[in-house]
């Protein structure tokens, strides 16, 4: 039974039109804009109180960097942050990167990447890949979860599959939460999942999908689409998805094109939950929580 906390979180967002205002271009444009005048969100106070953190750029793109004061471990979080490819990390991303740190005593990377559209995954991959080099040379690749949420996830893999294809260290795990594996957004399934999402819209990430794999350029290609490019040779990979979500498909056909490949993956779903569930203030968010953390720990 979904909590009545979560209820209420998805009558709102209904009542709001979020879905209906993000899948308007003109509408979705000026969130954009104000999402630019804003910038994006600074790690809260706690992070400055309880861990040594450090930031440094990539061609002007900020990377932050989290050591615990106190009770560390060897685990390292490389998180990419969701939001279509397009708008900035806000707070909700930093909340579940201090949950995880609490949780797990890890180490976190925290890449603030070129966004679309205003660059397209080419220019922003080269930033993600040096700074993934640098996790790699300070942790350990054997040691860093790379892992992100909404476009984040869909980025998590394919910089994965990337790493795999160039012969650099891979990782140790992927955790993708509610993940964006498909620019095209073509599935059949999802006419029907579209019905039930409050939040996303199949016009709505089409147009990201397109600002995100470049003007006149193919959004079914690699890296914009890294459900289509091959999966072999990857670490151990969690998927945590919500069944009224629109990227639901995603998480499916992912699951299957492993089981078919014998590529170790395992996917967890929430039942009525909406996108990026794991993100919000509920119940069920607290048991996705403890199986990411004990994922982590494995």
């Amino acid at each position: 039974m979904i909590s009545k906390r979560a209820r209420f979180i998805n009558f709102i967002l209904r009542l709001l039109k979020v879905q209906q205002r993000l899948a308007d271009y003109d509408t979705g444009m000026k969130f954009l804009s104000r999402d630019r005048k804003n910038g994006p969100a600074r790690p809260s106070k706690w992070f400055r109180k309880h861990s040594q953190l450090g930031d440094y750029h990539i061609d002007n793109h900020k990377v932050y960097e989290v050591d615990l004061k106190e009770g560390s471990s060897k685990h390292h979080i490389f998180y990419l942050h969701g939001g279509a490819y397009a708008f900035n990390i806000v707070f909700v991303h930093w909340t579940i990167i201090k949950k995880l740190i609490k949780a797990t005593g890890a180490s976190a990377t925290v890449p603030l990447y070129p966004l679309a559209p205003e660059h397209d995954w080419s220019q922003s991959y080269p930033v993600v890949m040096r700074a993934y080099d640098r996790a790699v040379a300070k942790y350990g690749a054997e040691n860093i979860t790379i892992m992100g949420d909404s476009a984040g996830g869909g980025y998590s893999l394919g910089l994965t599959q990337m790493l795999r294809d160039q012969g650099k260290p891979m990782p140790g795990k992927i955790i993708l939460l509610s993940p964006w594996l498909d620019a095209t957004v073509s599935d059949p399934s999802q006419r029907e999942l579209e019905k039930h999402d409050v939040l996303l819209s199949i016009q709505g990430a089409q147009t990201a999908g397109q600002f995100w794999a470049g003007e006149g350029k193919d959004p079914s290609a690699f890296p914009a689409s890294p459900l289509f490019a091959a999966i072999d040779k990857l670490p151990p990979i969690a998927i945590f998805a919500g069944s009224d979500d629109l990227l639901y498909a995603d998480a499916l056909r992912l699951k299957k094109k492993a089981d078919a490949q014998g590529v170790p993956l395992t996917l967890h779903v929430g039942e009525q939950m909406q996108h990026v569930w794991m993100l919000q203030p509920i119940r069920e968010a607290k048991l996705a929580l403890d199986q990411i953390v004990s994922f982590i720990k494995e």
